[in-house]
């Protein structure tokens, strides 16, 4: 309850995106309330130290995507994402 204080409650991030040096994967879904797609379009750009990053947006899915019908989209992302790291 503090940090929501101290940083949604006065508009303050709790990390700087810039300072991010790894390859970073941002997966949104469609119907996501919680993080809606805004969010990680938003969040995306500001990687710039980030090698290899890369926005998925899948397609009817909420915020529990991963108990959902198009779950193996995102293993698919995840997998995916995972393999190409494995080659650099």
């Amino acid at each position: 309850m503090q940090d929501g204080a101290e940083f949604f409650g006065a508009g303050k991030p709790y990390y700087d995106p810039a300072k991010i040096t790894v390859p970073t994967l941002l997966v949104g879904a469609e119907w996501d309330r919680d993080t809606p797609p805004y969010m990680a379009q938003t969040l995306f750009p500001l990687l710039v130290n980030s090698p290899g990053k890369r926005y998925v947006a899948l397609a009817e899915g909420t915020h529990s995507i991963i108990m959902e019908r198009n779950r193996l989209k995102l293993f698919e992302a995840v997998q995916a994402f995972l393999d190409e790291a494995k080659r650099s």
